[in-house]
């Protein structure tokens, strides 16, 4: 049995139980074409999982509307999304010189990876690391025997158009060949969240390797594609990424993550927007877009009743609606003052005073 079959029935099946998700819409799931890897999904599953878990003791104090976590809306679509979206490479920005050029155009190999598991002793070993190992400041032998990149055996991207495009945006062919299946799109933008994951595994056998967790580690049915950092439990999964901002990680693995991603302090924000997105697309009305979520915005449309919106029913959010307009400095009583347009006691602190016009101009009626 391979472990995408095993992911199919043990660990999705758990995955779904988790998230009370009846057997037939299990089954369709299951059989449902998935946007990415096995091992890009399950690694943004458990960060998903981390962030937002599914709270069952929240029902008897706040209503069963709390109980559903971000994998029961499929939030790893949109941090997926979002990562695939977000950075547009133009032909004029990229170079065939291996150096970053004065007019900021970045060396075409940046942009282009070949990690091929299959035929190397370890993982490590697959990193085309432009050193050698032994210059790196880490322990290695350590680092290596914690480090696994899932169901990946092969990851691989390259320019689809560069040589026929002058300028404006280029391709990208992106393959990944997973237990045997491959997963292979031409895609617009840069394929950064295929790559981030192998960088949080990297992360993950780092803290490991360190002995920085505070949880023993664990095969993780649950998200069976993913490798070294679904196997941390959920706290430590938090603690790993956060050594990503302020734990010295990109230093250590410079020379690592350098070799299949184009800018390494990017992995800094993306670690700060992992966190965001997950408020921007569990407490809006992303989830009520269906089938057509993972759309360009512009081409999504609300397919679920406004009323049954996971974001809504959690945050009682009746939907645009007269009246909000005009109360939108004082959304919440005493919540904050107007120190700045209060006539009477400008400066004071206390709760908020009526304002002489309470609605701006161009402000009155729907709040969207």
């Amino acid at each position: 049995m391979t472990r995408r079959g095993m992911m199919k029935g043990v660990g999705g099946l758990a995955a779904l139980s988790m998230s009370n998700t009846t057997a037939a819409e299990a089954q369709d799931i299951l059989e449902s074409t998935l946007e990415s890897d096995p091992h890009t999904v399950d690694t943004y599953r458990s960060i998903v999982d981390a962030i937002i878990p599914r709270t069952p003791q929240l029902e008897d104090e706040l209503g069963p509307e709390h109980v559903p976590g971000g994998l029961a809306v499929e939030l790893e679509k949109f941090l997926i999304w979002d990562f695939n979206h977000f950075h547009e490479i133009r032909s004029e920005t990229v170079t065939q010189s291996g150096l970053v050029s004065s007019v900021g155009q970045t060396p075409r190999s940046r942009f282009e990876v070949d990690l091929d598991m299959r035929a190397v002793d370890s993982v490590l070993d697959a990193l085309p690391v432009d050193i050698g190992l032994d210059t790196l400041a880490i322990d290695t032998d350590a680092l290596d025997e914690h480090l696994d990149f899932g169901a990946t055996d092969r990851y691989q991207v390259s320019f689809e158009d560069l040589e026929s495009v002058d300028e404006g945006p280029v391709s990208f062919d992106r393959t990944i060949i997973s237990d045997g299946d491959t997963y292979h799109r031409v895609v617009q933008n840069y394929p950064y969240a295929n790559a981030f994951p192998f960088a949080f595994d990297l992360a993950a056998a780092d803290f490991l390797a360190r002995g920085q967790n505070e949880d023993q580690p664990s095969p993780n049915e649950q998200f069976a594609g993913g490798g070294t950092f679904v196997r941390l439990s959920r706290k430590d999964r938090l603690r790993c990424l956060w050594t990503i901002v302020d734990g010295g990680v990109i230093d250590r693995l410079d020379g690592l993550l350098s070799s299949f991603l184009p800018a390494v302090g990017l992995l800094k924000y993306v670690v700060m927007a992992a966190n965001g997105l997950h408020g921007f697309g569990y407490y809006t009305e992303w989830s009520g877009y269906g089938e057509t979520k993972t759309n360009t915005p512009s081409e999504r449309e609300m397919q679920v009743d406004e009323s049954e919106v996971q974001s809504r029913t959690q945050t009682e959010y009746p939907g645009p609606s007269d009246g909000y307009a005009a109360d939108w400095r004082h959304a919440v009583d005493g919540g904050f003052t107007d120190e700045w347009e209060t006539e009477d006691d400008e400066g004071d602190e206390g709760p908020p005073v009526e304002l002489p016009d309470p609605v701006p101009d161009g402000l009155d009626g729907d709040i969207l």
